[in-house]
């Protein structure tokens, strides 16, 4: 674990793969828990922020950035810099939605805790027992993996499938399910439980294992079991925006001294893994449910997670990871701090949370390539200072 503000740079290299749309099938439960609403219900610009910003990524390239500082109690702070398309005139606005890349497993991670607290699977349940049509064309080695395990990178799943864009005539969780019958043929590169290797595979694998115990995609039922619960209005899959339009960012390929704007995403079929795009302010909701004040808020009675749930999603596994999480401690926290970064290779978003504090930082730059990891470390470091 490095000693800066971020692990950026540790995993970037593990969070791409790569381009989007989504094949929703019906069936949504119904929802009847809603947890009050965090602070940020009360966003507010900050000129600080973008000061901030600017003072991060002026001359770099780096076309655009939003960046929040978060509090669970109190007023969220938000503010935007730079361009959404280089060469272009639209501002980048502090409501754009951004690319958040792998810190979509949070989310996937808070999905499949949902389906534990409503008795659809265990921590434990087992690929076998769930997917057994599945478990029966992998290698054994397999068979008696655990969701647990798939979400914390310990499945000995490799990182990647040989082809994401495989089987494109079949409905997506038929896909799913295809993409990794091909990819898991070979022997675990250790046996499950025994080893780590960050694994945007192993996390579809956890995302058909929820479809399966719901009849449903992912892509529906991370909107109803999560972001609709949570107040989380303004999240998409793929690419944000109109294919070539500037009404929503673009991503940029940073290479050979220059920032290419593209509009490309991972494939649909990673979607646990990485495809989620939203407002900051929306992200925000979301890891502001890692505080300490989250459960506080909430009607004992019928919690948005468990408090089992809450603490099997940040215990640490091998190599300080959690359910989507790296977990390490911080003074600036006050003790444990959570950290992700993501990448569709065309944007970089990274997110600290401090649950003793009450805070979040988040940052997501509309660039990605060698440098940007860096730059978005450093523009983390700064709202960590403008917070003290």
């Amino acid at each position: 674990m490095p000693h800066h503000h971020a692990f950026a740079g540790s995993l970037a290299a593990a969070l791409v793969a790569l381009c989007c749309s989504a094949d929703p099938e019906a069936a949504a439960q119904e929802q009847t828990i809603a947890p009050p609403a965090l602070a940020a219900d009360h966003a507010q610009a900050d000129p600080a922020i973008k000061d901030a910003l600017a003072g991060v990524f002026e001359g770099a390239l780096v076309p655009g950035a939003v960046a929040a500082i978060a509090r669970a109690e109190g007023d969220t702070q938000v503010a935007a810099w730079g361009l959404r398309k280089a060469g272009g005139e639209a501002p980048m606005l502090p409501g754009d939605p951004v690319h958040v890349g792998s810190d979509t497993k949070a989310m996937t991670a808070v999905l499949a805790a949902r389906q534990v607290d409503a008795g659809h699977l265990r921590w434990d349940s087992t690929l076998e027992e769930v997917l057994p049509a599945l478990a029966a064309k992998v290698h054994e080695g397999y068979r008696e993996a655990t969701l647990t395990q798939f979400l914390r990178h310990t499945s000995g799943a490799p990182a990647n499938a040989p082809n994401w864009r495989a089987f494109q005539g079949l409905p997506l969780r038929e896909r799913r399910l295809e993409i990794a019958a091909a990819s898991l043929g070979e022997p675990p590169a250790a046996a499950p439980g025994t080893g780590f290797l960050y694994s945007n595979l192993g996390y579809m694998v956890a995302g058909a294992m929820i479809e399966a115990v719901r009849d449903a995609t992912w892509e529906e039922l991370i909107a109803t079991d999560v972001f609709d619960p949570l107040g989380i209005e303004g999240a998409g899959f793929g690419v944000p925006g109109t294919p070539g339009e500037e009404d929503a960012p673009w991503g940029h390929t940073v290479r050979r001294g220059e920032a290419r704007p593209v509009q490309i995403d991972n494939d649909p079929a990673l979607g646990p893994a990485g495809t989620v795009h939203l407002p900051v302010t929306d992200w925000a909701r979301f890891v502001l449910q890692f505080t300490d004040a989250a459960p506080k808020a909430e009607d004992p009675d019928a919690p948005f997670l468990s408090p089992a749930s809450r603490a099997k999603l940040v215990e640490v596994g091998l190599d300080d990871y959690a359910c989507g999480w790296m977990v390490t401690e911080r003074g600036w926290a006050e003790g444990t701090a959570l950290t992700h970064s993501g990448s569709n290779t065309t944007w970089f978003a990274t997110v600290w949370v401090a649950p003793g504090t009450n805070r979040a930082y988040l940052v997501a730059a509309n660039a990605a390539g060698p440098g940007v990891p860096g730059l978005v470390d450093g523009a983390i470091g700064s709202l960590i200072a403008l917070d003290k």
